[in-house]
């Protein structure tokens, strides 16, 4: 797999749970399949590929079609909110990063989620995005409805996504993504994320 192709999978991780959240914030649901692919990705720490991060393309599909459809062109204000949301997390994921030691122990603690399954891990993924993540500058500002941001469910699945998009953010990083060759590289990936999806099903 080249590398354009590589980097296409990473946004698309970031996108597909940043999309999520957004359902859940706007409409107080949503996608339960993508939503767990998104989830399990948080687990996947020694991934023997790019693929196997989302266990499989069919993991990323929906990120993967956003790409494709021209998220990242579009003007609409779903796409830009959206984009905004996943531009945060990539600024929180560099922030991190830069402080070894506090990566280092943000590591270990996403290690240690492997031991939890179902609502436990969605709790435990929630509440470690609030002790490492939450605090920091800029905040990722959810914008929804009222009666879905105050569900006492919401928060939580959010939060969890979130930490997924992190951890897209953080294979992005390792495969040499940035704010430049998010610009430059556009078309590419849109081209890259056709082909990945005629992979899928064919």
């Amino acid at each position: 797999m080249d590398i354009i192709s590589e980097r296409t999978l990473a946004m698309a991780g970031i996108i597909q749970a940043c999309e999520q959240v957004q359902s859940l914030a706007r409409r107080g649901i949503a996608d339960q399949m993508t939503m767990e692919s998104s989830v399990k990705s948080i687990l996947v720490l020694d991934a023997v590929n790019t693929p196997s991060v989302f266990g499989g393309l069919a993991g990323v599909r929906r990120g993967l079609r956003l790409i494709e459809e021209g998220v990242m062109q579009s003007a609409s204000a779903q796409s830009m909110e959206l984009l905004r949301y996943a531009m945060t997390v990539m600024q929180l994921q560099i922030q991190l990063m830069k402080n070894s030691n506090t990566f280092g122990q943000f590591g270990q603690e996403v290690d240690r989620l492997s031991a939890f399954d179902g609502d436990e891990l969605m709790l435990a993924c929630s509440d470690l995005y609030q002790k490492y993540i939450s605090s920091m500058q800029p905040q990722v500002i959810v914008q929804g409805e009222e009666v879905h941001l105050q569900n006492p469910d919401i928060p939580p699945k959010i939060r969890t996504l979130l930490l997924a998009a992190f951890r897209s953010a953080v294979l992005w990083n390792q495969k040499g993504g940035s704010r430049f060759r998010l610009i430059w590289e556009r078309t590419r990936m849109r081209n890259a994320s056709r082909s990945l999806l005629a992979s899928i099903t064919s």
